[in-house]
């Protein structure tokens, strides 16, 4: 295992890339976005995020972030069988193993009390609730369409009924390609969608009211509702680490 601390990366967006370990991403402060061939993901601040070895990713960060990266060998005893990526809901136990693990080397004894160390890290890891921070992206040119404009305007509250048309397809068809090549429902990935996008908002300090407006929902209220609904708490409780040990993720 290996660790390194990372400060302010490129706010550009980085060239698909892998690694030949296992990968894990703590946010400290900060919001950065993974890609992958499957899909998108957000890490938050107080959260982490595992990206298996072979993963091809790329990473994109709009604002300053402070991240803890470790490197991981995939054969490491105890280590999470994970596939492609899962963010999980961070609890103090594993930010303090996670901050001790940074600094270790990477050749150390797994007999060792470094490798202990680790070792029980990555048994902790594996039973973390995994956060539903995941976009998976569809496939079809008529869908790819509709995931952009409302990746770019989340405001947009007009009904399927209204969109689909702009797209090129109707509005049976957009939900059998959601559905298919995402495997959930359209209207749950715009739940999603907006979701991740209150996170990226709300991480870097922006208030409840605004957020909200922001991403579509008329008030607060059904903002806070539906946030509840999908992380199994309140906007203000999720950037809690203390918090996130109970906390229940909404699937």
């Amino acid at each position: 295992m290996v660790g390194v601390a990372e400060h302010s990366p490129s706010a550009s967006q980085r060239e698909m890339h892998s690694h030949e370990h296992d990968q894990l991403m703590y946010s400290i402060k900060g919001a950065i976005h993974v890609i992958t061939t499957t899909g998108r993901w957000i890490l938050p601040p107080t959260r982490a995020i595992w990206i298996s070895s072979g993963t091809a990713h790329a990473f994109e960060a709009r604002r300053p972030v402070d991240l803890n990266i470790l490197y991981i060998d995939s054969q490491a005893p105890g280590s999470p069988r994970w596939d492609d990526c899962a963010v999980v809901n961070v609890t103090p136990l594993v930010r303090e193993l996670i901050t001790a693990c940074v600094d270790l080397p990477w050749n150390h004894r797994q007999d060792s009390r470094v490798g202990r160390l680790a070792r029980v890290l990555l048994e902790q890891l594996d039973v973390l609730p995994q956060a539903p921070l995941t976009l998976p992206e569809p496939e079809d040119p008529r869908a790819i369409r509709l995931a952009q404009w409302l990746r770019m305007h989340p405001e947009d509250r007009r009904p399927l009924t209204v969109l689909a048309p702009e797209c090129g397809g109707s509005v049976k068809t957009l939900e059998r390609l959601f559905a298919k090549e995402t495997g959930i429902s359209f209207g749950a990935w715009r739940i999603r969608l907006r979701m991740i996008k209150a996170l990226e908002q709300l991480a870097y300090g922006e208030n409840v009211a605004n957020t909200a407006h922001a991403i579509g929902y008329e008030s607060p209220s059904s903002f806070i509702a539906a946030f509840r609904n999908t992380f199994g708490t309140t906007p203000a409780r999720y950037f809690d680490v203390h918090s996130a040990q109970g906390m229940q993720p909404q699937t």
